[in-house]
């Protein structure tokens, strides 16, 4: 633990798959199609995942473009080695860190269900591997093929039980017009509540998925990405909560990521408005959506947010941190800025 005694604990930390992930695990039945990591016409190198697609939309691009010829994202193979992560783990004073995907991210939208799940496996006996450096410090979040529920509930098992993962990841866009609150994935929260792990829910930019904005500002990373990781958040919340989701799993615990924390107080009060003035509307729930939050739910916070402290002292959650592959100095400030309110357990 550090001199100060504050234990910082990632909650969302992103791993960048090796190129050849899909070419070693994945399934020989599979295994002919492996997606293979190309360049696209703007430079970036996406996996082609299924047929003509890539892993999400190559008009879309967090990256610089470069005139010179070299990819985008090309120094990306650097963030595929644990060794290195947990050089930076050590230099922000990180215990521990939950490790999410990153064109993992995507596999939810592949439409072939079970190649999706054959993906799923070969993603995660990757990321088992990863996290054998240290398996103490690096701790992998399951990638389950929700777009069959029985595929999804047995890669859940296999995940926890068999490679000691720490939660399973979900989307919160729709998929297959499903919304994430659909009673058809019912037996799944059942089997991640039985599994005694959370469900952790993440969005990702640039998906062949329904997302909020991206008919508005297609092609523009800076204009989606900036709508659909906080909006998705509030929509699925709000489904959870209000379809009756978690009325009808009241153990199913449920971590929104990546979209920062500013947004629950006012989403909160919203929700709670609305069953305030049209109850009947949702005659299922059996407490103000607040109460279910505050049951079930948590928010992980990017560590440089203005209101923050604001946030905290309104809601009284447990909040994690946010670091994507770039190792972000931000425990330094949420050390120094939030000492007196900061809770990591």
């Amino acid at each position: 633990m550090p001199d100060d005694g504050i234990r910082i604990i990632d909650i969302d930390g992103h791993v960048r798959e090796a190129d050849d992930l899909f070419e070693k695990y994945l399934e020989p039945p599979f295994r002919a199609r492996a997606p293979r990591v190309e360049q696209v016409a703007n430079g970036q190198m996406l996996f082609r995942l299924e047929g003509e697609r890539h892993h999400r939309r190559p008009d879309e691009t967090p990256f610089l473009i470069k005139d010179d010829g070299p990819p985008a994202n090309e120094n990306r193979h650097l963030a595929t080695n644990p060794k290195q992560r947990l050089v930076a783990m050590d230099r922000d004073r990180i215990e521990r860190g939950l490790l999410f995907p990153s064109a993992g991210l995507y596999l939810t939208s592949v439409q072939e269900e079970d190649y999706a799940a054959a993906l799923c496996r070969a993603y995660n006996n990757w990321l088992y591997d990863y996290c054998g450096e240290d398996r103490n410090r690096l701790m992998g979040v399951g990638v389950i093929p929700v777009q069959d529920v029985k595929l999804a509930i047995d890669e859940a098992k296999r995940a926890i039980n068999e490679l000691g993962f720490k939660g399973i990841f979900v989307r919160p866009n729709p998929v297959k017009g499903r919304n994430i609150d659909d009673a058809y994935y019912d037996p799944l929260y059942k089997t991640i509540v039985d599994l005694g792990v959370p469900l952790l829910v993440h969005e990702g930019s640039g998906a062949f998925l329904p997302t909020a904005g991206a008919d508005r500002f297609a092609g523009q990373w800076f204009f989606t990405h900036t709508i659909s990781h906080p909006l998705e958040q509030m929509l699925a919340s709000l489904g959870l909560i209000c379809r009756g989701t978690l009325e009808r799993n009241p153990e199913l615990q449920v971590v929104f990521l990546e979209s920062g924390a500013g947004w629950l107080p006012y989403w909160l009060w919203r929700m709670d408005e609305h069953y305030e003035i049209l109850p009947f509307q949702v005659p299922w729930l059996k407490m103000k959506p607040s109460d279910y939050f505050r049951r079930q739910c948590y928010t992980s916070f990017e560590a440089d947010e203005t209101c923050l402290g604001q946030v905290i002292e309104i809601t009284g959650g447990f909040y994690g941190r946010n670091t994507e592959t770039r190792f972000l100095d931000g425990p330094r400030r949420a050390r120094s800025d939030l000492r007196p309110q900061l809770r990591l357990e």
